[in-house]
């Protein structure tokens, strides 16, 4: 078996999916499935039960033509990659910092913080 991409406790990207609107999710590795039949691959996946960390998004599967979609499901190792903590955190903190990511991108502009510049 060659190394996994992901381990417990992982956030990790979704890629090269089959499904595109599976792609570029956020996702907490929450536990190990074990290896199981997956679409058209040949061989069984390792795959990992994970759960969606962004506020709106679904993984989404397809069952006998039609398309679910949950917040907790089943996503092969080869579909994720690892996303790495910014250099000098620890993971411990990394997982405690969501909250401040969500809110990186909002900008204050009030007339105090532009005085301030």
């Amino acid at each position: 078996m060659s190394k996994l991409n992901c381990s417990m406790g992982d956030l990790a990207i979704t890629v090269f999916c089959n499904l595109p609107e599976n792609r570029g999710n956020i996702v907490r590795i929450k536990s190990a499935v074990g290896s199981q039949g997956w679409g058209c691959a040949e061989d069984a996946l390792f795959t990992w039960e994970c759960e969606i960390a962004t506020e709106g998004g679904y993984l989404f599967y397809e069952t006998d033509g039609y398309l679910t979609s949950a917040k907790v499901g089943p996503v092969p190792d080869k579909y994720l990659r690892r996303i790495t903590p910014p250099k000098g955190y620890l993971l411990d903190e990394f997982s405690e910092s969501e909250q401040l990511q969500a809110q990186f991108h909002e900008v204050d502009l009030s007339l105090k913080t532009l005085e301030a510049i």
